[in-house]
């Protein structure tokens, strides 16, 4: 039979040895700054660690302290977060730095339970910063961790959540050195024990593992299906005005909420019906001026843009949006990035009918 998961004394320390000879040199590692634990651990969700590394060293660089973030513009920080998506997070992580600031006095909570209060932690973020700050005997579950567990234990309930498994995880902590066990879990399922192709042969603790014994891998973590993505069809426009190309801020609340973007219109529009648009807005474009534009997709975690887009030159530049000679300094998520990168095509002369045709 082998060892097994509950044997925790062999599955812990083999683990931890492992992590000490090949856990990953990492920006944020080998730290106990909650700020700088937080701000990874928050970057890290939905995201690729060797995306999030280059946009950590950053993001520090303009924002080293706690208190220093809770100083920044909004603005400013929806700025540094451009491209790694998912902006409530960062939202969120603005907000909460301004509680710690001031409610706290720049303190950070010491446990769980107070850090789930802050705007945008929940109990995975929690559970890693209380761990790896603080020394909290307690689980960080994310669906990478839960893969690993899924498959030691071969358990064959579905996941809904990551802490399905908590109890599971919970009952086989290790008191000591928490934050480090809970790194090396991340180490193993982001380099060993991967979804698709699981490396068992490199796993320090793959005699313990109930899945790789049967040679069954593959059929853990059991997940319900996923419903399908909504598709929703988007016409955007891009108004080229005499002050420059026309956006607007996207409402406060929601998808992509307090962003940038250019306008854009439910449903995918002829060209008759934009110019009908446009002139039932009172806004005057020069004759012929209205051409349509490449499509564009982009896909969120429950909702795909189908986009096609059409540009305009404008006789003047309309009250009801703001304008910019170029959008490089503004906060644009990146569904519009095809068409912001048109945009500065537009702005600057170089976008012409060629370059649609050879687009």
């Amino acid at each position: 039979m082998g060892p097994s998961l509950n044997d925790m004394p062999y599955f812990s320390e083999k683990l931890l040895r492992w992590y000490d000879e090949e856990g990953r040199e990492l920006p944020w590692r080998g730290t106990r700054d909650p700020y700088r634990i937080w701000l990874s651990e928050i970057m890290l969700q939905q995201t690729r660690t060797e995306v999030v590394a280059d946009y950590y060293l950053r993001f520090l660089k303009a924002f080293p302290t706690v208190r220093a973030l809770a100083r920044a513009k909004q603005d400013d920080v929806l700025k540094l977060w451009e491209g790694l998506g998912y902006y409530s997070r960062a939202r969120n992580l603005h907000a909460a730095a301004r509680v710690v600031a001031d409610a706290l006095n720049g303190e950070f909570p010491q446990t769980a339970e107070e850090l789930r209060m802050l705007p945008g932690i929940g109990p995975y973020t929690a559970n890693a910063i209380a761990s790896i700050a603080f020394d909290a005997c307690l689980p960080a579950l994310d669906g990478n961790q839960a893969r690993v567990l899924a498959r030691v234990l071969a358990w064959d309930r579905p996941l809904d959540t990551p802490f399905d498994l908590y109890e599971q995880a919970m009952e086989r902590m290790p008191q000591d050195r928490p934050g480090d066990y809970n790194q090396a879990l991340m180490d193993l399922s982001a380099t060993v024990c991967l979804p698709k192709a699981p490396r068992c042969g490199a796993c320090p603790v793959s005699d313990a593992c109930r899945a790789c014994r049967n040679g069954k891998q593959l059929a853990y973590p059991v997940r319900r299906e996923k419903p399908p993505r909504r598709i929703e069809e988007r016409t955007v426009l891009l108004l080229l005005s005499p002050e420059g190309m026309a956006y607007e801020r996207r409402p406060a609340s929601g998808l992509l909420a307090g962003l940038m973007q250019f306008p854009n219109l439910e449903g995918h529009l002829s060209a008759e019906e934009v110019r009908a648009w446009l002139d039932s807005e009172g806004i005057s474009c020069e004759p012929g001026s209205v051409t349509p534009l490449p499509p564009a997709k982009h896909t969120f975690t429950h909702l795909v843009w189908q986009m096609t887009g059409y540009a305009a030159r404008l006789e003047e530049a309309p009250g009801r949006f703001r304008y910019a000679k170029s959008t490089a300094q503004l906060a644009f998520p990146s569904a519009f990035r095809v068409y912001r990168q048109i945009a500065e095509q537009l702005l600057s002369g170089a976008y012409t009918a060629k370059t649609h045709a050879d687009s």
